[in-house]
């Protein structure tokens, strides 16, 4: 029987794959602000690591940088910003009477699996960093980002929710496509931190309106 040996590239890929992976699930089964805020801040950590391993393997400077970029902004500055946001109003997030935490997992993992036959279809090459491997835990974060969204009326879940989306696809094009320019990277960064306040203004409506941060206040402005 041939075993496959996996290069260091490879086990390292992997391995932040299957964190990233547990992290985004975690999202599902948490009620509390703070802990949705700390997986958050997790999981960017994994997709600085990453990058900072393609930029090592590939001797690419500017994904060293772009480490450095997110360590800075999605695991130190964003997490602080958002527990900032989160003092005033209610650190519980309401989740949908008939989705429970078990049936939220058990779809997560149907969408996972999706994922997982979407990307093993499609005529990738294997190179350095599993790129089927990649795109599928890309697609896979991208799919459960969005049912978060979908099943937590809240508007900072929401927020890490859409946050998760852009570790996602950062991951992905950091280990498919290693050659992102250093402007793409900071384009990206740039573009979270202007969602992120955008949200921060809404999260104050909320609170002004009713103390709290449930999007389901805003059912009142239909006309």
């Amino acid at each position: 029987m041939n075993v496959h040996s996996l290069t260091l590239p490879q086990a390292v890929a992997g391995t932040i794959s299957v964190a990233l992976l547990l992290v985004q699930l975690a999202l599902l089964r948490s009620v509390v602000l703070a802990e949705l805020i700390t997986l958050y801040a997790v999981q960017s950590l994994f997709v600085a690591f990453i990058s900072l391993a393609v930029g090592v393997q590939d001797r690419q400077w500017d994904l060293i940088v772009l480490a450095a970029l997110t360590v800075a902004a999605k695991v130190v500055i964003l997490p602080l910003y958002m527990r900032h946001l989160s003092r005033n109003i209610s650190t519980r997030v309401e989740i949908p009477e008939r989705i429970n935490v078990t049936l939220s997992l058990i779809i997560a993992a149907g969408l996972m699996g999706v994922a997982i036959l979407v990307a093993g279809a499609l005529p990738l090459r294997t190179g350095a960093f599993l790129p089927q491997a990649d795109l599928a835990t890309t697609l896979a974060i991208v799919f459960v980002g969005f049912l978060v969204a979908i099943l937590r009326p809240n508007a900072l879940a929401q927020v890490i929710a859409f946050l998760t989306l852009e570790n996602g696809l950062y991951f992905g094009t950091v280990t498919l496509a290693p050659g992102l320019p250093l402007v793409v990277g900071i384009l990206l960064l740039i573009d979270v931190l202007v969602a992120v306040f955008v949200f921060a203004v809404l999260v104050r409506v909320l609170v002004e309106q009713s103390a709290s941060a449930s999007v389901d206040v805003l059912q009142r402005l239909h006309g």
